[in-house]
């Protein structure tokens, strides 16, 4: 399945995360990237997949390090955002984050994914209204690492 997967996924920049340069006396970083998580790479050896009617999901991971993530619909439809959350091994939300997506009228397909590098025992995606995050239309699927 990742395989096939790493077919249609587009490519995906990540943004480095910036700072400033340390004082003379080297004591103090500040970061500029505020309530992001720390820039990580994971490694992505394992996959893992979920399905939910229409909505497929798929993580890609080593460890408990979320390399990537994607999801499609099985239809071309427009005004739809994905939501991510992350969790902890604890069942604690860490993380939402938001994608938008790009829409394959050829297949037809949805698509949305992005490149988290980010720690999590389970990820969740859901698709929501672009207008409203709280109103899921689709999901949410969920794929542990």
């Amino acid at each position: 399945m990742a395989s096939a997967l790493g077919l249609m996924m587009p490519a995906v920049n990540a943004t480095a995360a910036g700072a400033h340069a340390a004082p003379k006396n080297g004591a103090k970083t500040v970061s500029l990237d505020h309530g992001k998580t720390p820039l990580v790479s994971c490694g992505a050896r394992h996959s893992k997949g979920a399905t939910k009617g229409p909505l497929h999901g798929i993580i890609n991971y080593s460890g408990v390090c979320v390399h990537s993530q994607a999801a499609w619909l099985d239809k071309a439809q427009s005004g739809l955002t994905e939501r991510i959350r992350f969790y902890s091994g604890g069942g604690r939300l860490e993380r939402t984050t938001w994608q938008g997506g790009k829409i394959f009228f050829s297949l037809p397909r949805t698509f949305f994914s992005s490149v988290p590098n980010s720690f999590a025992h389970k990820v969740c995606q859901a698709l929501v209204a672009g207008g409203n995050h709280t109103d899921v239309k689709y999901g949410p699927i969920c794929e542990s690492t």
